[in-house]
């Protein structure tokens, strides 16, 4: 029978979870922003180990980590890739480019 359905009425997720008494599951307001969101470009790390196989998409040539920035530079190319979350976004199209 393990398909069979009963007329037993479900409950809301809500009502099943039970919650820490004073802390509500609503989170914080919506006009707050979260803590992720407050957080400069220059705490997210790359992992070394990436670093070491990374070329630049266009010239192929080395790329260097701006942690301040967020980014890694190609100096051939004259672009500046940005990091989001630790990895690094490696297309031409978003990249940004140096000043001379």
């Amino acid at each position: 029978m393990g398909g069979a359905l009963t007329d037993e009425p479900t409950r809301p997720a809500e009502a099943q979870a039970p919650s820490s008494p004073g802390r509500s599951s609503a989170g914080p307001p919506a006009s707050e922003p979260s803590p992720a969101a407050l957080s400069p470009p220059a705490l997210s790390p790359i992992d070394p180990r990436l670093l070491e196989i990374l070329v630049c998409p266009l010239t192929k040539g080395p790329l260097e980590y701006d942690r301040a920035a967020g980014e890694l530079i190609s100096r051939q190319a004259g672009l500046a890739y940005k990091v989001r979350d630790g990895i690094p976004i490696m297309l031409v199209d978003e990249a940004r480019k140096l000043e001379d």
